[in-house]
């Protein structure tokens, strides 16, 4: 039966590095040209233009109250210049959300589900620091936060139905952690499964959901397949459960780790050091522990004469002629980014002439507000020339920043699997690719902060590509090693 409190955590991988949650320094928003904040009377006038056909922006009076409570928008969005080559059809529109770095007060009440991979390969030291870190986790949620207890060998079995968690309970979770033993094979699938259920019925004073998955093989038994896996983590966010994956060793399926990030819009760590679990898993409680918002999404509702195409590496869903990105819960000085693909289907109304390209609205509620919902908007324009310096000198050097990033970092994924397969000379060429990518785009783009972005991550990439090239003389266990970190940074770069 379950208990009046739940925390749902799954645990199925680890990742080294924090990836798309370092509490780092807002970073400033694109010039004002690019996007707006919603509650300026020019971007009322534009809202008003974009509503015509009833589906467009406006002014709900939530997006003044956020400004005043969390020190400005959110949100930002622009594309990839105020003004584009005449010849232009189709282009991306970036879009981010940077969180302010204010202290957060008490956080919602979480619910976790701890999934445990208790497969035979977890035997020995796996094992123990899956239980020290599921220790770890249980002992600094708060009175009243729910968890359940999961774990999956040949089959998935509850050990502890969610339950709120108090003097009496804590005790009892901890002592059925302390029993895991490591046996069998790996079902991924039913320990999802049992993990999704459990979350379909949590509570609504339970705002806060995050599946907590830790593995160290690959899928053996049941469905297997990364889109599969995926699809079944995905299904939670139905009821707004994110999964945060801990992928240990270097025998764990990456492409399915992954697959549960971005489908939940979840987090990924690779454990090379099993004795790094709990560490790792208290710093992600930390940061679950300044969360701002939960519920977030983004939607991006085109212009007449404009189409949305699609995003570019995040799950997104069509509704009415829109995009909306869900993003789940976000901690104080979060940054989260995306690339929306739009065409411009009436090229004449931007001939010469800035408009509307979209508007782009954050929606999520306010944990300082009792679960209020807020409502932020920005709308991006743009106009036609056939003036090269103009749109030479019109670039927006955020939203350029995001392709090339993105860009690069799907070369990256690329170039670890190439490493997997023992493919080295092409891994070089993209890698070498990817960073001749983001140097291009350093010289691009104006900003100083962006510009220092794109050279860092250009330097990040030439020192992987380094390490790369020394690969093949090494042992097999240190080129898995490498392809998996190359992954971790590439999933990192992308925000997971």
């Amino acid at each position: 039966m379950r208990k009046l409190g739940t925390v749902s955590l799954v645990v199925l991988a680890m990742s080294a590095s924090l990836f798309g949650c370092a509490k780092t320094a807002p970073l400033p928003l694109a010039p004002t040209r690019g996007g707006a904040d919603a509650t300026s009377d020019q971007t009322r006038a534009d809202a008003e233009a974009i509503a015509s056909d009833g589906a467009g922006a406006t002014d709900s009076g939530y997006g003044r109250g956020a400004n005043a409570t969390r020190n400005g928008s959110w949100i930002g969005a622009a594309p990839e210049g105020d003004i584009l080559s005449q010849s232009t059809r189709e282009t991306f529109l970036g879009v981010w959300v940077d969180v302010p770095e204010v202290r957060a007060g008490a956080r919602p009440p979480m619910e976790v589900v701890l999934v445990v991979d208790t497969s035979g390969s977890m035997a020995g030291s796996k094992i123990e620091s899956a239980r020290a870190a599921a220790t770890a986790l249980v002992r600094s949620l708060k009175d009243g936060d729910i968890v359940a207890l999961d774990a999956f060998s040949d089959n998935a079995r509850t050990l502890v139905a969610p339950t709120r968690l108090d003097m009496h309970t804590r005790n009892e979770i901890l002592r059925q952690i302390a029993q895991l033993v490591p046996t069998g094979s790996t079902n991924m699938f039913s320990g999802l499964s049992i993990a999704e259920s459990q979350m379909a019925s949590a509570p609504a004073s339970h705002p806060l959901r995050r599946i907590v998955m830790i593995s160290d093989g690959i899928a053996n038994i049941g469905p297997s397949s990364p889109e599969v896996l995926g699809g079944v983590a995905q299904a939670g966010l139905r009821f707004r459960a994110q999964v945060t994956s801990f992928g240990v060793g270097n025998d764990y399926d990456e492409r399915t780790l992954n697959a549960l990030s971005e489908q939940t819009n979840g987090r990924l760590y690779h454990i090379g050091e099993p004795r790094e679990m709990a560490g790792i898993l208290r710093n992600e409680v930390a940061l679950l522990d300044q969360t701002l918002a939960s519920d977030a999404s983004v939607e991006v509702v085109p212009a007449p004469g404009v189409q949305v195409l699609g995003a570019d590496g995040l799950r997104a869903e069509f509704r009415d002629g829109g995009l909306r990105i869900p993003l789940g819960a976000l901690h104080a000085g979060q940054h989260r980014e995306a690339l929306v693909r739009v065409r411009i289907t009436d090229p004449a109304a931007f001939d010469g002439h800035a408009r509307s390209l979209a508007s782009v609205r954050l929606r999520f509620r306010d944990a300082a507000e009792g679960d209020l919902e807020r409502i932020q908007e920005v709308v991006a324009r743009t106009q036609l020339s056939s003036d090269d310096n103009a749109v030479a000198s019109s670039v927006n050097s955020r939203t350029k920043a995001i392709v090339a990033i993105m860009d690069a970092s799907k070369t990256q994924m690329s170039a670890a699997q190439r490493i997997n397969d023992g493919n080295f000379v092409d891994a070089d060429k993209e890698l070498e690719r990817a960073q001749q990518t983001l140097a291009a785009q350093a010289r691009v783009v104006t900003a100083p902060a962006e510009k220092k972005r794109l050279e860092v991550a250009a330097t990040k990439v030439a020192s992987a590509r380094a390490a790369a090239q020394a690969m093949p003389s090494k042992p097999k266990a240190d080129q898995r090693a490498g392809a998996l970190e190359l992954n971790a940074d590439a999933m990192h770069a992308r925000g997971f």
